[in-house]
């Protein structure tokens, strides 16, 4: 799937340029003309990545970064402005941009580092998991449930990093046994049964009755976000 580029900007003629050159490379392309219509597209469309001018009618880039952050939006924004001093790039930063750009724009630098920031965000995505009221960070191999850290065999780990990855996606048992323990066994899953229990314990308001680690009939289990 092509990554999903907001552009936000008031120059009509930086936005064709920019619009010629991401869907010539393959984006999919979002305008706003102003901060406020880019704030609202940004928390609508969640893009992939947001390039967004400092200085902007109706709310200016800064005002949209922090509301952007503040809302939980997590994607990299890029700023782009024709005057940019050290503190303004300290501010943006703290704010939670990613990156600056100054114009005149250099679109094939634009481009470039629009790839870079996406690849970094999509290895860090890899790494983290954020769902329903669950946080798994898979480097440090924690586990957060409604802000709560939740102790884990290497196995509850593996098997619930499976499921969430892939949310409301049924897994037969054999494909768990497969992708947590190396092997698939027909007779052998009742393992699977064993450790998804375990997970109801964990994680379950009511393990005999979940609403997370859901059983389907005849098929296997999913991890439930409905």
């Amino acid at each position: 799937m092509n990554a999903r580029i907001l552009v936000v900007d008031d120059d009509d003629d930086v936005l064709a340029q920019v619009e010629n050159a991401l869907l010539r490379n393959g984006y999919s392309l979002i305008i706003a003309r102003n901060g406020k219509t880019g704030l609202e597209l940004a928390l609508k469309e969640k893009p992939d990545l947001v390039v967004l001018e400092v200085s902007l009618p109706e709310l200016d880039g800064f005002s949209v970064c922090k509301s952007l952050r503040s809302e939980g939006y997590s994607n990299p924004i890029i700023f782009l402005t024709k005057k940019i001093s050290e503190i303004d790039a300290v501010i943006g930063l703290e704010l939670g941009a990613q990156d600056y750009i100054r114009k005149p724009l250099h679109i094939n630098e634009l481009l470039a580092r629009i790839e870079v920031n996406l690849k970094k965000s999509n290895e860090e995505n890899l790494k983290k998991i954020s769902v329903k009221d669950l946080e798994i960070d898979l480097e440090k191999r924690k586990v957060k449930h409604k802000g709560e850290i939740r102790e884990l065999t290497q196995k509850e780990f593996q098997l619930l990093y499976a499921l969430a990855k892939c949310p409301n996606k049924v897994f037969s048992r054999n494909e768990l046994l497969t992708n947590v323990w190396g092997w698939a066994q027909y007779g052998e899953t009742r393992t699977v049964d064993i450790h998804i229990g375990y997970l109801r314990k964990k994680f379950e308001d009511n393990p005999r009755k979940p609403t997370i680690f859901q059983t389907i009939r005849g098929v296997g289990y999913t991890f439930n976000t409905e």
